[in-house]
C-alpha cells in the first residue's frame, strides 16, 4: 500500500470515529453553557435548536481570474424536534464564471449547546452536466472558544456526457474554528470530496453594536489543481431572538453543507460547461477537469 493511500486511510478512519469521540468525551462534560468558563452559570441543559429559527447568506468573488466571477444565496431553516433533536433544511444558488448550480441538503441531529452536536446529513448540488450527492454522519465538539467541525461519508458524481467516468467514493470536510470574542469566528479547514483536496480560511464577523442580527463573512479556498477562490458576504439571522454570534452556531442552525458542496466540489462541477473540450487520453485514462477551464488525463483506478 503506498503512504498516500495510507495517509488517505488513516485520515477516513480518523474522521469516522469523530461522531464516537464527541459522545465520549460530551458524556462526561459538565453541563455548561456555550460561553467561556468563567461567564458560566447555569444548572440545566438547553435544547437542541432554541426555537425556529434561520438565516439568509449572499456572498460574491473570484475564482482564480477576476474576470471568474463567483455568486452564491442561501438560507437554511431549522425546528427543533422535542428538546433533544432538531431538523434543518438548506438551500442554495449559486454561479461561477456565469455558470449555475443550485441544491439542497437535509440534516437530523440531536444537541447539547454545551458539548456537542451528533447527527446525518445528505445533499445534493446540481449543474449543467452533472450532479453531485453526498450522504453521511456530521458531527461538532465545543470546547470552550474552541469548536471542532466535520461532515464525512460517500459521495457520488454523475456526468450527463457519456464520454466522461461518473464516480463515487469518500468524501470529508472539517473545520477547527476559535471565537477571539462572542461575535467574532476565525475558522481553517479543509475538504477531500472524490479525491479533490481543497484548504480554506474563513471569517464571520456579527455587527451587535447596531442591533441587528446580521453578519459579515469572508472566505479564501486553495484547490489541490492550483486554483484559489476568495469572497466576501453577509448573513442574516431571523427567528431566534437577540444572542451573540457563537450562541447562534451553537444553539440555532448548523451550517448550510449546500455550500460546502459548491465550494469543495468546484472543479468536478464548473469546468464542464465553459472552456477546452475534454481531450483524448488514453485508453487506460479518464479525462478530469483541472478546475481552471481544462482538463487532465488521469489514469483509471
Amino acid at each position: 500500500m503506498s503512504i498516500l493511500r495510507l495517509s488517505k486511510a488513516t485520515l477516513l478512519a480518523s474522521v469516522f470515529s469523530l461522531p464516537l469521540s464527541f459522545a465520549a468525551v460530551a458524556a462526561n462534560l459538565l453541563i455548561l453553557s456555550p460561553e467561556r468558563v468563567s461567564d458560566q452559570n447555569v444548572d440545566f441543559v438547553l435544547p437542541a435548536v432554541s426555537g425556529p429559527n434561520g438565516k439568509l447568506e449572499l456572498d460574491l468573488g473570484m475564482v482564480t481570474d477576476p474576470d471568474n466571477a463567483t455568486f452564491r444565496a442561501a438560507g437554511s431553516v431549522s425546528l427543533p424536534v422535542g428538546d433533544m433533536f432538531g431538523i434543518q433544511a438548506d438551500a442554495a444558488i449559486g454561479s461561477v464564471g456565469g455558470d449555475w448550480a443550485m441544491g439542497g441538503a437535509l440534516h437530523a441531529f440531536t444537541r447539547d449547546p454545551s458539548s456537542y452536536l451528533l447527527g446525518v446529513t445528505a445533499g445534493i448540488v446540481v449543474a449543467e452536466g452533472a450532479w453531485l450527492a453526498a450522504i453521511g454522519p456530521e458531527a461538532e465538539l465545543y470546547l470552550d472558544r474552541l469548536s471542532l467541525e466535520g461532515w464525512a461519508g460517500w459521495a457520488a458524481l454523475e456526468y450527463e456526457d457519456p464520454m466522461l467516468t461518473d464516480e463515487s467514493g469518500i468524501f470529508i470536510i472539517g473545520d477547527l474554528a476559535w471565537y477571539p470574542t462572542d461575535d467574532w469566528r476565525l475558522s481553517v479547514g479543509g475538504a477531500s470530496i472524490l479525491g479533490r483536496q481543497s484548504l480554506r480560511f474563513a471569517t464571520e464577523y456579527q455587527f451587535a453594536e447596531f442591533g441587528l442580527p446580521f453578519s459579515g463573512t469572508g472566505e479564501l479556498r486553495a484547490y489541490d489543481t492550483g486554483a484559489y477562490s476568495a469572497k466576501i458576504g453577509i448573513k442574516g439571522y431571523f427567528g431566534a431572538p437577540d444572542k451573540s454570534l457563537i450562541d447562534r452556531h451553537r444553539q440555532d442552525d448548523p451550517h448550510n453543507r449546500v455550500l460546502d458542496l459548491f465550494a469543495g466540489a468546484g472543479s468536478l462541477l464548473y469546468a464542464l460547461a465553459e472552456g477546452e473540450p475534454p481531450p483524448e487520453c488514453l485508453d487506460n485514462e479518464v479525462a478530469v477537469p483541472d478546475g481552471l477551464g481544462g482538463w487532465n488525463c488521469e489514469i483509471e483506478e
